[in-house]
């Protein structure tokens, strides 16, 4: 299990330089390689999206349930 952490540390170590390089980058790429970019970024929490609490948490989910009329 050791070489298991070890290779996903070296992993991270060497993904994140290059996802904020690609950030910087991000002007060149096409709208769908922009959104794929922020939706890795976001899963590696590499980009500040905040944490909403409370009514805000719970409005996303209720949102997909809700159906209106």
């Amino acid at each position: 299990m050791t070489s298991n952490r070890l290779i996903e540390q070296t992993y991270r170590t060497w993904s994140s330089p290059i996802l904020l390089e690609l950030k910087r980058r991000e002007h060149e790429m096409a709208p769908a390689e922009r959104q794929a970019l922020e939706n890795v970024m976001v899963e590696r929490r590499l980009l500040d999206v905040g944490n909403p609490t409370g009514v805000e948490r719970r409005k996303s989910a209720t949102s997909k349930t809700d159906n209106p009329g």
